[in-house]
């Protein structure tokens, strides 16, 4: 019997754990969803595009390069370049029409998008406001309300793509996407505290929120998943924009002076005038009547505040006291004195570049010292280095070997992200390779990035592609998935199959490749035209098109990245 009854017990236990695990399981779904739904939609593929026309009138196309809207419009806003969501203005009045021209919210008083940046239209992705009874509320693209008409005030939170800052009884809150409440409307104020990753973008932006009290205005935080981290009692509060997963390090000030805490916790006392985080060297730059210190990230003391200026480089600070610079390392130990004005870091941990009193530069490391009469002196890649010689011209020296490229250029570039090098004489320009071989000279060459990738070099005669590390590679490996591909003969331009098969022959001063939309651009005599992706011309070369580098085209429309993506009538 007390077998049976523990065999009983352990059967309880067993389904109250599986009952547990689909509860934080469906927490966990619900949490990732609900985080993905206000970060996804920013590479969601554009659909549309507002269309520019020749007499200033306003209209949408697609991605195919069918008018969906005819241009009869002063104004026409596409809160969502993936969804056909359209809102036309014909000057103060306004319709919201979807990709049928028909009229939609047509049951809402007022619609009105919500601004994220003035200057390039960008829009909440996901929701509009409506107005009813004077208040207004939120609701999403395919007409379904999200909130109630209760708030006095409805915007977009800058640095904070995806929440929306809402106003009630003169307090203010943050809802999502959806319309959840991330934070009640009771606080004073609400702003991001505009941290942002390369792997996260803004996910894990937390909030500055302010209460106001009898004693004045104080401010505490809230992190991005709209807790409570540090109540409002403090009379500034900044984020140090560091990246460490789940934790945020606050620069606080009580009673006119500043510290520093870590989450909650206190690791540096507020008794310094300003503070400041050097996120590169992962420390805490601390000022005190005038003299700089320095504190690592866990809150200990590097360097006491004793001096006069500093700069930081990698695991180096170069501090100056008495007319006399010293250099110390990160735990604070001396490593030179009077020797650099200033060390600066590279993204090679190796090296640095140091200033000289004098107003040149040398490359320092544990091993070597550079010095020569080098007016500027820029990191390239791996050892390389770009020099500027007193004669104003540039060329490449490796920090073990010596120069590599002579000094004969007006100026060299890394190209990018690919380690490449620009060099620049006159007209020419030369690319090396990321081992310092010349691997390309053309007149008049526009230089592009492809991605991350690629690197094209094109002029008005010739074209030519290179890989991540400045090597020649052809069109294909660059676009694998085109159906044509553009190629030379005898001077002129046209396009193969995938299979190498002649498609258009070879008749073009210039051809640009098919972009994501399925157009080339093709140029006779500077004239441009617009093929399609089976190589039918369907814009005979008659336009006159100002840009630097290549036009892109969808349909019979030039599609321009300026000021916010849209379409340009072509006009001769």
């Amino acid at each position: 019997m007390e077998l049976k009854k523990d065999k009983g017990n352990i059967k309880i236990l067993a389904i109250f754990v599986i009952i547990l695990l689909i509860i934080v399981t469906a927490i966990f779904v619900f949490y990732q969803s609900h985080t993905k739904e206000n970060s996804v939609q920013q590479n969601e593929p554009y659909e549309y595009f507002p269309l520019y026309a020749a007499d200033g009138t306003m209209g949408v196309v697609d991605r195919q390069g069918n008018e969906v809207i005819k241009p009869e419009y002063t104004d026409v806003y596409i809160p969502n370049l993936s969804k056909d969501v359209f809102i036309c203005f014909n000057n103060e009045q306004y319709t919201l029409l979807n990709k049928k021209g028909e009229e939609i919210f047509k049951e809402f008083d007022e619609i009105s998008p919500m601004i994220i940046s003035d200057e390039t239209l960008e829009m909440e992705k996901n929701t509009l406001v409506y107005k009813k009874n004077g208040a207004y509320g939120l609701v999403d693209l395919s007409e379904k309300t999200l909130t109630d008409a209760i708030y006095e005030e409805i915007k977009t939170l800058e640095n904070k793509p995806g929440y929306i800052l809402v106003k009630k009884d003169g307090l203010y809150g943050v809802l999502d996407a959806k319309g959840n409440t991330v934070i009640d409307a009771k606080y004073y104020s609400i702003k991001s505290d505009e941290y942002c990753s390369e792997t996260d973008g803004y996910d894990k932006t937390g909030y500055i929120i302010s209460e106001k009290t009898d004693s004045g205005i104080l401010y505490g935080y809230v992190d991005y998943r709209g807790k409570v981290l540090v109540s409002p009692k403090y009379e500034s509060i900044t984020r140090a924009l560091e990246y460490e997963e789940d934790t945020v390090y606050l620069i606080v000030m009580q009673n006119g002076k500043k510290g520093v805490l870590r989450n909650k916790k206190q690791i540096i006392k507020n008794k310094f005038q300003s503070i400041n985080y050097y996120n590169m060297s992962n420390i805490f730059i601390v000022n005190k009547n005038g003299k700089y210190g320095f504190y690592n990230a866990e809150g200990k003391e590097i360097l006491s505040p004793q001096y006069t200026s500093y700069s930081i480089a990698g695991n180096y600070i170069s501090v100056e006291k008495n007319g006399s610079a010293e250099l110390y390392d990160m735990h604070g130990n001396l490593v030179n004195r009077d020797r650099y004005k200033s060390i600066i870091e590279t993204d090679n941990p190796d090296f640095f570049i140091a200033e000289s009193g004098n107003g040149y530069y040398s490359i320092i490391s544990k091993d070597i010292q550079i010095d020569d009469k080098y007016t500027n002196i820029t990191y390239a890649f791996e050892n390389y280095f770009i020099f500027t010689n007193e004669e104003g011209k540039s060329g490449v020296l490796d920090a073990y070997s010596g120069i590599e490229i002579e000094p004969e250029y007006d100026y060299i570039i890394v190209t990018g992200t690919v380690n490449a090098l620009e060099a620049r004489k006159e007209n020419m320009v030369d690319i090396y390779s990321e081992k310092i071989e010349k691997v390309a000279s053309i007149s008049e060459g526009v230089v592009e990035n492809i991605g991350t990738n690629y690197l094209v070099v094109y002029s008005n005669s010739e074209m030519q592609y290179f890989n991540k590390a400045g090597e020649p590679v052809t069109n294909a490996e660059v676009y694998p998935d085109l159906s044509l591909y553009a190629i030379q003969k005898d001077g002129k331009f046209g396009f193969v199959d995938k299979t190498g098969k002649v498609v258009v022959d070879c008749q073009y001063d210039i051809v640009t490749e098919l972009n994501e939309y399925g157009y080339a651009g093709i140029c006779q005599e500077g004239k441009w035209g617009v093929l399609d992706s089976k190589g039918k011309e369907i814009v005979v070369p008659t336009y006159e098109i100002e840009t630097y580098y290549f036009p892109q085209f969808i349909g019979k429309y030039q599609l321009v990245d300026t000021d916010g993506i849209h379409c340009l009538e072509l006009q001769k």
